[in-house]
Formats: structure tokens, sequence, C-alpha cells
């Protein structure tokens, strides 16, 4: 979601929740309804992972940008209600054979609504309230309309109503809101910010390749389907609630937000590493457990506070766009063009590679905070 800080808005507090709960919607069906229909219309180039490559890199483009900044409230739902339509677009050009054509099409402008959605948030989803119940509500409500839409089929009734729905929620959030834009953190994010967006959209991009997560299990459609959005849902609601239980009553000062941000970062920075040495066994626990690592570590990440402290560093805009683009869309690229000749082992040396990284960061991020580290295990 979008790293913009905290700010004060006016607008309706149903409003709100409803347009965190359609966010994430959003979010969630693209991850799963376009990785669907790449492999349902069998595309061969990069193993029909293109579409959900396309939708990510626009999504990165498109967040933070003036584009999204200076966009008024007629741009949401105009975005909105073009996406919710154009899901149809893919059979209605499946007669010319252009079908996938229009997928990539449909992917392109899906992309560039969630980049400005994202953007255009003014507050966090686990900062509303003391149960961020929004990502389990949106992954629900994603779970049904993708079975209404009959998982392969071509009539994607429940997606286009579920989108057309969330388009106009957002439509009226941003109606609603007074406050103009000014600022948004996406672009101006670290190293530690960028490892485990990208290590979770791989599992999520790569869902429908029956790569290593899920081949050794021997789980059915509707289970693999379930489970993933289980993890990309309910794990960060969990963890926001176990960290929120476990605050301690009048010590927030800035010190302590600080030594938080720095922990978390540090937590899903190894829980990240951890996951990438799962890969390489062959029992269904590594499976399963590389599955909930990088799980958890999207988790701590997503609930961790949105202001850019206990980062250390940030990097320049277009060089954090840069490396998003290359460790997110371009390494599901890379894996959807080799798997088809390496198989599993090339999600296996994509992840090993975020890996590495989140271990040397992890390394890093001990060694220039020592001052920290005792406060982390003061009960």
């Amino acid at each position: 979601m979008s790293e913009r800080p905290n700010a004060s808005y006016t607008q309706s507090d149903a409003l709100a929740h409803a347009g965190e709960v359609a966010q994430w919607a959003v979010m969630l069906l693209g991850w799963l309804w376009l990785g669907e229909q790449g492999m349902r219309l069998g595309w061969s180039v990069a193993s029909g992972v293109l579409a959900v490559v396309l939708w990510w890199a626009a999504r990165l483009m498109c967040r933070g940008s003036a584009w999204a900044l200076q966009a008024g409230a007629w741009r949401m739902g105009v975005c909105g209600l073009l996406t919710a339509c154009g899901v149809w677009l893919p059979s209605m050009l499946a007669a010319w054979d252009m079908a996938h054509w229009g997928l990539l099409l449909v992917a392109l402008l899906w992309g560039a609504w969630s980049g400005l959605v994202e953007t255009r948030s003014r507050v966090s989803t686990f900062q509303m309230g003391l149960l961020a119940w929004h990502p389990v509500l949106a992954g629900c409500l994603v779970a049904v309309a993708w079975h209404l839409s009959g998982g392969e089929s071509d009539t994607p009734w429940g997606v286009s109503l579920l989108l057309a729905l969330g388009a106009a929620v957002l439509h009226a959030r941003d109606r609603c809101t007074v406050q103009p834009m000014s600022a948004c953190w996406g672009p101006r994010v670290g190293w530690a910010v960028l490892l485990t967006p990208s290590a979770m959209g791989l599992m999520m991009g790569s869902l429908w390749l029956g790569n290593v997560w899920c081949a050794g299990l021997g789980w059915r459609t509707e289970t693999m389907v379930v489970w993933h959005l289980a993890l990309m849902a309910g794990a960060p609601a969990l963890v926001a609630w176990t960290w929120r239980w476990k605050t301690p009553a009048g010590q927030q000062t800035p010190t302590w937000h600080e030594k938080r941000a720095h922990l978390g970062f540090c937590v899903s920075l190894v829980l990240l590493a951890l996951g990438a040495l799962m890969l390489w066994g062959q029992s269904a626990v590594h499976g399963v457990l590389a599955m909930l690592l990088p799980s958890l570590a999207w988790a701590v990440h997503c609930v961790r506070p949105r202001d850019g402290r206990g980062a250390l560093s940030q990097l320049p805009p277009w060089l954090a766009r840069t490396t998003a683009l290359l460790l997110g869309p371009g390494l599901l690229l890379w894996v959807g063009w080799l798997s088809p000749t390496y198989g599993p082992a090339a999600m296996q040396m994509a992840m090993a590679l975020l890996g590495g990284l989140a271990a040397l960061q992890a390394l890093f991020l001990w060694w220039r905070r020592p001052a920290l580290q005792p406060a982390w295990f003061t009960p």
C-alpha cells in the first residue's frame, strides 16, 4: 500500500473504512484474476505472467507520480469504471484471436488505477482502529467474486461487479476528502522497504505457475487460492493485532517509535531470508514454511510506521523506482521466462537473490544501530 504517513483528513468514518476495504480488494483481485487469466489464455510469452508484470509495473510507475498527486475524484472514478468494464475485453476479442492483447491492455489500465488509489490514500489501514479487519473482509469479497466468475470462465461477472463497487466507493472517498495532496512517500523508500513487497509479489504473481510452493503439496486450485488470499490479507491483520496488544502503555515516545520501526525492518528481513532458505528443502514442511515466512515478513512490513523512520537512509526517487521495478516486475518476468526450462529452480534462484539481499540488509541495520539493540528486548 502507499507509503504516505498519517495525515488529518475530513471525511465520513464509514466512507473511510469502506475505502480501505475497496483499496485492498482492488489490489488482491489484481494479483488473483490477472494471473489466472494469463495462464488460462495460454500465451507462451513469459509463461502467462506478463499481464501481472505489466499491472505491477504500472502500479509502481504511477504511485507517487505527478499524474496521481494532481488527479481529481473524477479521474479516480473514470479509471475504476473503465477497469470494471475492461475485464470483459479479453472475451470480446477472443473471436479475433486477440484475447491476450486485451488482457494486457486491461492490466495496464488496472495498474494505473491501483497506483492512483494507493497514492491518494490518506491513512494506513493498520492505524484506523484496534483491529485491522479491512484486508480480511476484502479477501472474503475477492474470494466470492472469483467464485462467481466461475474460476477459469471467460464471463467475469463477479470481478466486474466488485471492481465497479470499489470504483464507486473510492471515487466517493476521494471526493469527500478536502485536504489536497502534496507528497507521497512511496518513491522515496530505502532498500529495506523494497525487498519484502517484491518477495510477496513474486509469490502471488507466480501463483498459477504451479511452482515449488504448491506443486509438492497436492493442493486443489480452490485451496491454493484461499491460502494465498489468507496469507496476503489475513497475516497483516493478525500481526497488527499482536503488535498492538504488546505495545507498552505510556511509552509511545518518538524514540520508542524509532526503535519499533527499526525492529520491524530487521524482523521482516530475517523472515524473508529464512523463507528463501526453506525453498531448497524437499519436504512438505519446507514448502509450507517457504510460503509462511515471506508472508509474515510482508505482514510485519505492512504494519510498520509509515513515516520512514528506522530505515536509516532513503534512495533518490528515480533509483528507488528503478530498483522496485527490477526487484518486482522484472524478477517476476525473469521467473516466468525461465520456468518452462528450469521449472521450480527459477523461483528458487529469484527468492535466493532476495533472501541474500535481505540478510545483508539486516546485518547492516544491526551493525548501524547497536545502541538500540538492548531496548528491543526490554519487557
